[in-house]
């Protein structure tokens, strides 16, 4: 098994947990306690899966412009399905995670850069 297809299987799984996760009913109680984290860990780690899948600066934007979309969408059906609040801060979050997680990408596509170029 290569690599790429190594990733965009556990890329599939993570995206599948998230959704699964977010329309779940009821929370874990360590899920409450970090729920700001599992945001950042949840769709940060997403992101970055995505990134290291694209070919292309044209599919890491629809990547990263992907997994916010994704935030969004999931914050709407919890208010739709179950009559929360809308919790814009949660957009919030996941917004920001996905550019921490491209903010590291393009920092490791640097560092890769820099020690190809070497002598």
């Amino acid at each position: 098994m290569t690599t790429a297809i190594f990733i965009r299987r556990v890329a599939q799984a993570w995206l599948l947990l998230l959704v699964v996760g977010s329309l779940q009913p009821s929370r874990p109680g360590p899920v409450h306690a970090h729920h700001r984290a599992v945001h950042f860990a949840a769709f940060g780690g997403g992101a970055f899966l995505l990134l290291l899948l694209a070919r292309s600066r044209r599919e890491e934007l629809r990547a990263a412009i992907a997994v916010c979309l994704l935030g969004l969408c999931l914050e709407f059906l919890q208010h739709v399905v179950y009559g929360n609040v809308m919790e814009w801060w949660d957009v919030r979050d996941d917004t920001l995670a996905v550019l921490g997680a491209v903010f590291v990408y393009y920092i490791g596509a640097r560092l890769q850069l820099s020690r190809a170029a070497r002598p």
